[in-house]
């Protein structure tokens, strides 16, 4: 009997150590955000010594991640060698008290979001969200309760919506003089852009009542005085009524299949025959690309969501009395479903 030796394809293994090893450039910027690293050196250079000081760390540990760190450009060494200064990379999670303004890299350096996928298996395993078992509270009502994942939340969110929702208002023409309710309209971003590219359209974002202040708030700087107001509700109990099209963007994919019709039938209602309701998500296929894929299993990981194809959109429309009538690329993989009630 012959006995079978594998041999080892080494550039493969070096290449799966590499992958295995963005892990630990990962957690080493997540606790150098902890710490507030980057916030202390956004107010100019300091040592090894007075960083630890300030953080309450042991100062040769702290030296080797910073050192280490800065071999990638998250922070930069001075030739002392003992003193760091900032960088683009790390400035990017520097978020001034206070403000609005932040990034997505913040939040995912976010503790609470490191401890969710450290339960990935879990949900691998149950398909189910591991956020709530590794943090011992949902996603959603943290969020809702902690001021810090608040902000993180709200602000990448914002940032990728901005960027998206001018090119939705592009995309689809809104009828002259329209009135558009924005079922889960977030921070008002997309009703900004519609408002802004469609000067006789007006509209109203029905969202939850934390959130109202914030849509309010970038509305107010929008330049659309006079033309949107703000509903504090709750999409599974009433949408308002009489509109001549409505919106819901990048809020379905957080839910179930059978949510999610509940969700479209509960809009439905509020519609009168040919009005459209347009569904806007990231609508994967088989040309997705990496990115894409990997924000899909975030949301399974984060909420239990997840991102779908375009078939499964339809079908779920069906479900809820609509019917689509064309499919609307934005860019990407987002891309709009405009339907009609059955």
């Amino acid at each position: 009997m012959t006995e079978h030796v594998m041999t080892v394809d080494q550039s493969a293994n070096r290449q799966m150590v590499e992958l295995l090893q963005g892990a630990w450039r990962a957690r080493a910027v997540h606790v150098a955000a902890e710490l507030g690293i980057p916030e202390l050196l956004a107010q100019g250079e300091r040592t090894v010594a007075d960083l630890a000081e300030r953080t309450g760390t042991h100062a040769p540990t702290l030296g080797r991640l910073l050192r280490a760190l800065s071999t990638f450009g998250v922070f930069r060494r001075l030739p002392d060698g003992q003193t760091y200064a900032q960088t683009p990379l790390s400035a990017v999670l520097v978020t001034e008290p206070g403000s609005p303004e932040s990034t997505d890299a913040r939040f995912m350096a976010a503790n609470w979001h490191w401890a969710a996928w450290g339960d990935l298996l879990h949900t691998v395993r149950t398909g189910e969200s591991s956020f709530e078992k590794a943090n011992g509270i949902s996603f959603w009502e943290l969020t809702k309760s902690d001021p810090d994942a608040k902000q993180r939340f709200n602000a990448a969110m914002s940032a990728v919506s901005e960027a998206e929702s001018v090119g939705i208002a592009r995309a689809y023409d809104f009828p002259v003089g329209a009135h558009v309710v924005d079922v889960a309209g977030g921070l008002g971003s997309l009703l900004a852009a519609v408002l802004s590219e469609h000067p006789t359209v007006r509209g109203t974002i029905l969202e939850r009542p934390e959130i109202v202040p914030l849509a309010e708030e970038l509305l107010a700087k929008a330049g659309v005085d006079g033309r949107y107001e703000t509903v504090a509700g709750d999409f599974f109990e009433e949408i308002p009524a009489g509109a001549d099209v409505y919106t819901i963007k990048r809020a379905l994919h957080d839910w179930d299949d059978d949510t999610i019709v509940r969700i479209l039938a509960r809009i439905r209602e509020s519609m009168r025959p040919g009005v459209p309701l347009l569904i806007m998500e990231s609508m994967v296929d088989e040309t997705s690309d990496q990115e894409a894929l990997f924000r899909g299993l975030l949301l399974t990981v984060l909420v239990g969501g997840q991102d779908r194809p375009e078939s499964d959109y339809r079908e779920l429309a069906e479900r809820a009395g609509l019917t689509v009538r064309r499919s609307i690329p934005v860019g990407g993989d987002l891309r709009i479903l405009e339907t009609v009630r059955a």
